[in-house]
């Protein structure tokens, strides 16, 4: 349980850590440092919004309005996230373009599962329904942010330029450690 929890953050940090801004629409290129700190802090506001989203389910008892209230949360914060892994561009190193690629891909991936968690929660119609839609929706939160960190991870374990980058940034260090 604690592994999953840790994984859970790690996942949430570094899609908020990505979700802040660079380039134009991802067609223009960033200094790694600059991008690794962008990337890093967009994915940490990601992760403390979902944090604090699946913190709602807490307690049960929820009403169908508190459930898509959660989900409308979940859903500003990770179209937040997407823009702006869009607009962050790739970093200006060798492995750059497979980097954005990388996070393309996740944005793919997290829209996917606000989707899921969407639909599990237009399906509520009472109070038993909006237990079953809470587990639900912890659950695709739950796949999402392994999505994330498996991302996050993976470009963690770059080589060169923007490993030196994402090692040497503040922003990054402090979703690492959360």
């Amino acid at each position: 349980m604690k592994r999953g929890a840790v994984v859970l953050v790690t996942v949430i940090s570094a899609l908020s850590l990505s979700a802040c801004g660079g380039g134009d629409e991802g067609s223009e290129t960033t200094s790694p440092s600059e991008w690794a700190d962008s990337l890093c802090t967009s994915l940490g506001e990601w992760k403390s919004s979902i944090e604090s989203t699946a913190a709602s389910f807490a307690g049960g008892n929820l009403s169908q309005q508190q459930v898509q209230n959660a989900v409308d949360d979940a859903s500003n914060a990770t179209e937040t996230l997407v823009g702006e892994l869009q607009d962050l561009g790739r970093p200006d190193t060798e492995g750059g373009q497979e980097a954005q690629d990388s996070l393309d891909q996740l944005s793919e991936e997290l829209q996917t599962g606000i989707g899921e968690a969407e639909r599990a929660a237009a399906g509520v119609s009472s109070t038993a329904d909006a237990a079953q839609a809470a587990a639900s929706i912890r659950s695709t939160f739950t796949s999402m942010a392994g999505q994330l960190t498996s991302t996050f991870m993976s470009l963690d374990q770059s080589q060169g330029e923007l490993k030196s980058a994402l090692d040497q940034s503040d922003a990054c260090n402090d979703l690492k450690s959360s």
